[in-house]
């Protein structure tokens, strides 16, 4: 068979023409803070129901806690590609192109694919964070930054 035909393995660490893709899962790589976060996201849905709130205002309560606790618990599929780069979370795909992206940095835990050339305060709104998981790290990094270097600015 050709090698076309294979399904392709969810982790790769060297950059291909295609993409270079990965899945973080928080659950994994930090346990702890993924039972807090779902724990507290369950505590304060239990404290908008015990509120005794309209059956709708409640439910949309709840779905905001959720969604705000999401990054915490939910696992991430990041894609690097000639593109740019995206990241499919709970609510689904986010993408940021190359030519908007000034800065790819590495933080804590990830890369940062921002839309401004030096730290700004922004970032945490603009920019894309990419979890990057422990066992892989430097690899998917590289590999990451060969790609910007291939087709970003």
């Amino acid at each position: 068979m050709s090698e076309s035909l294979h399904p392709v393995h969810p982790t790769t660490a060297a950059p291909t023409e295609a993409a270079v893709v990965w899945l973080f899962d928080p659950w994994r790589e930090r346990p702890r803070a993924a039972w807090g976060g779902a724990a507290a996201s369950l505590a304060l849905c239990a404290l908008v129901v015990a509120a005794r709130l309209p059956f709708v205002f409640a439910t949309a309560l709840c779905v905001a806690v959720i969604a705000s606790f999401s990054p915490v618990v939910t696992p991430v599929a990041c894609r690097v590609d000639r593109d740019g780069v995206a990241r499919r979370g709970l609510f689904g795909w986010e993408r940021r192109a190359w030519a908007s992206v000034a800065r790819l940095e590495r933080v804590h835990g990830g890369l940062l694919a921002s839309p401004f050339a030096s730290p700004h305060v922004l970032d945490r709104t603009r920019a894309l964070l990419l979890p990057l998981p422990a066992s892989r790290r430097d690899a998917l990094r590289i590999a990451a930054e060969s790609f910007r270097g291939r087709h970003g600015r």
